[in-house]
């Protein structure tokens, strides 16, 4: 997104090819998170007494919430184009804490434990 910006200069390809490729990896995001959020509500459960499960369902559906708003701002709400960065940023993270609450402690519980959590 730097290079979109004209920031830095990364990749050799025009503005508009970045922006294509930008578009495209967000839209097979949102279906890969929309499948990743089927699963999850189909075979898991929210655990009240886990923290770790209540924040990873609060950052999951958070995370989908910016995922969904991202396109909307860009193509019907062009007056918030000046925040899109801050949503993007604001995505980023959210992604970051829903993994680290989920398949980090998956691994991490299986190498030191050498036991897979139960579903």
């Amino acid at each position: 997104m730097l290079q979109l910006y004209g920031k830095v200069r990364l990749f050799a390809w025009a503005p508009e090819t970045l922006a294509w490729w930008h578009r495209r990896q967000g839209d097979m995001i949102l279906v890969l998170f929309l499948l990743i959020a089927y699963h999850c509500l189909r075979y898991g459960y929210i655990d009240p007494d886990s923290p770790r499960v209540l924040s990873h369902s609060v950052l999951g559906s958070l995370t989908l919430a910016v995922i969904m708003l991202k396109p909307v701002t860009v193509r019907w709400i062009p007056r918030l184009m000046d925040r899109i960065a801050v949503i993007g940023a604001s995505l980023f993270v959210l992604t970051t804490g829903t993994v680290l609450t989920s398949a980090l402690w998956c691994f991490l519980t299986w190498i030191r434990e050498g036991a897979r959590p139960t579903y």
